[in-house]
């Protein structure tokens, strides 16, 4: 359970970030700014979720 929970989440997450990030190089300078300093700390949720997903895959095999 607690796989999926984290892997959905990586998934979601990696989605915002990405969609984000292509705001941020796609619109005009003026409207640029609220998806740059999204971008970020999406980066930084999909790094987390993504060595959480790792750790839960880790530990269910060890069970």
């Amino acid at each position: 359970m607690r796989l999926a929970l984290w892997t959905t989440f990586f998934v979601v997450s990696n989605l915002l970030g990405i969609e984000a990030f292509k705001a941020a190089v796609t619109l005009p300078s003026d409207e640029r700014l609220l998806p740059s300093l999204l971008t970020f700390p999406l980066i930084g949720l999909t790094a987390v979720s993504a060595t959480r997903v790792v750790e839960a895959w880790r530990r269910r095999d060890e069970e």
